[in-house]
């Protein structure tokens, strides 16, 4: 009884032990530089983007800043000197336009 007795002891110890490990530290969030500018890709996906947000979120974005708060793309893409990316005037679409 008294060994039966040790070796829960030492069974409870041991996963106490392992239990108390540090755990290792999450990576910490790494922020990526801009994505050179692609309006053959970028412009597209923003126009994707656009659309989704009015179907999920039942209304057309306000800005294209909407539809990262949206979780639809992760930051706006970076657009080529001297342009800029903006919803269109009925705000179904992106266009590319210069500054």
């Amino acid at each position: 009884m008294n060994r039966l007795l040790r070796l829960l002891l030492v069974a409870c110890l041991a996963l106490a032990a392992g239990a108390c490990r540090r755990k290792p530290a999450a990576p910490s969030a790494v922020t990526q530089p801009p994505a050179p500018p692609n309006p053959q890709v970028d412009l597209p996906r923003l126009i994707d983007a656009a659309r989704a947000h009015g179907m999920t979120q039942g209304r057309l974005p306000e800005t294209l800043d909407d539809l990262v708060k949206a979780g639809l793309i992760d930051r706006l893409p970076t657009a080529p000197p001297g342009k800029k990316y903006m919803l269109d005037a009925k705000k179904t679409g992106v266009i590319l336009v210069n500054q």
